[in-house]
């Protein structure tokens, strides 16, 4: 009978595209302003803004080397492309949504390849993907709770109304130059910890 692995013998992994940090701080700076108008009960931390590319779950550390080599084989083999931050939306129900995200737009092909890759590269691992199909986003916030129904014309009339900051114009265009496998922590904050990053050759 398998010994069954205790927590601390564990990793929760996720592997994930990041942005820069200068994107991530403007994203960061628009989410609290709307933050006083949209209830939400949780709000994504900036360092925690991510596209996910696979969830793994709990995974055996001794596991993680062989997890980690697998995937330097996918980097290796990748180039650099474009992606550029664009509209918001929700999942769940549209007066209710549980997650509000930011989509992104660019070269999808290339992104789309990347999660198709790193998905055939941790199969023989045992990981097993998600049935639903890759749908690229940020997550920037998680249960709205708020009285009035949320809507997607009222969350662009609030941004609409947040003042232009001159100098975070342009900055929603980034190059994606590897990416990166994440742990999560609990409670923490931020959340998610690097475990390691797999640039692009």
């Amino acid at each position: 009978m398998e010994r069954k692995l205790s927590g601390s013998e564990m990793e929760r992994l996720f592997i994930a595209v990041n942005l820069p940090s200068l994107l991530c701080k403007s994203l960061a700076k628009e989410c609290s302003a709307l933050s006083a108008t949209l209830n939400f009960a949780k709000w994504t931390h900036s360092e925690d803004y991510h596209i996910t590319l696979q969830f793994l779950g709990d995974t055996p550390k001794p596991s993680i080397p062989d997890l980690l080599e697998a995937l330097k084989e996918v980097s290796s083999t990748c180039k650099p492309f474009q992606l550029h931050l664009t509209e918001w939306g929700a999942f769940g129900r549209p007066e209710a949504p549980k997650v509000l995200w930011a989509g992104v737009s660019g070269e999808l092909e290339k992104l789309a390849d990347l999660q198709k890759h790193v998905i055939s590269a941790t199969r023989p691992l045992g990981f097993i993907p998600e049935a639903r199909g890759f749908k690229p986003h940020l997550t920037l916030a998680r249960k709205y709770r708020d009285t009035l129904p949320f809507s997607l014309e009222r969350l662009s009339d609030l941004r609409a109304q947040l003042p232009n900051n001159e100098e975070n114009k342009g900055i929603a265009d980034w190059t994606v130059d590897g990416f990166l496998v994440y742990a999560t922590r609990m409670h923490a904050i931020p959340m998610y910890e690097m475990i390691e990053k797999l640039p692009f050759f």
